[in-house]
């Protein structure tokens, strides 16, 4: 019985080191040509009628998103990139929000919360809690949601084009089904 309780003990304390290191995998400086000066953030933000959103940036520009189940299922639906001009946006944001430093914890009010973690080039960490509005997590959130949306846009290209052509015959067949059921014949054109 003792025996069980250590080797669960043992397994627990193995799985919680391998999810740290997990989750550290991808936080990286990116190198000289980092889009963000080599700034990795994890966003997981809880806002009113139990909206979720995760996004994770590393510091080589590749951002993931989460959202809805997919938060707390630790499933990421969408990958893209931040390029140089955004980069540099959210690292002034932070910079300026003085995340390293004294991080922001928010005006208090109950629209969102905000669970960050951040690391810079220098090795550098920083995790904190934000409550409602915080102005440099807005600013790093807006850049970031303006670049995951485009995940819509890939959507959309994906679905099969309209066609001139489809849409005429379209409207041909229901004319025809029209004019059959005016006659009472059941049959077009008689």
């Amino acid at each position: 019985m003792a025996t069980s309780r250590i080797i669960k003990a043992i397994a627990l304390v193995m799985c919680l080191g391998s999810l740290g290191g997990c989750a550290s995998n991808w936080v990286v400086t990116g190198g000289p040509d980092s889009p963000t000066d080599g700034i990795s953030i994890e966003l997981l933000m809880e806002g009113q009628a139990q909206q979720m959103v995760r996004i994770q940036l590393s510091g080589n520009g590749l951002l993931k998103y989460a959202g809805g189940r997919d938060v707390a299922n630790n499933v990421y639906s969408w990958e893209g990139r931040v390029d140089r001009a955004d980069g540099q946006a959210i690292a002034a944001a932070v910079q300026a929000g003085k995340w390293f430093v004294e991080p922001p914890t928010g005006d208090g009010s109950e629209s969102q919360t905000w669970w960050i973690k951040a690391w810079n080039a220098k090795g550098g960490h920083a995790s904190f809690t934000v409550y409602g509005h915080a102005d440099s997590v807005e600013k790093v959130y807006g850049i970031l949601n303006k670049i995951t949306s485009s995940r819509f846009k890939s959507y959309m290209e994906s679905l099969p084009k309209p066609s001139i052509d489809r849409q005429l015959q379209r409207d041909s067949a229901i004319e025809k089904a029209s004019e059959a059921d005016d006659d009472g014949s059941g049959t077009p054109g008689q």
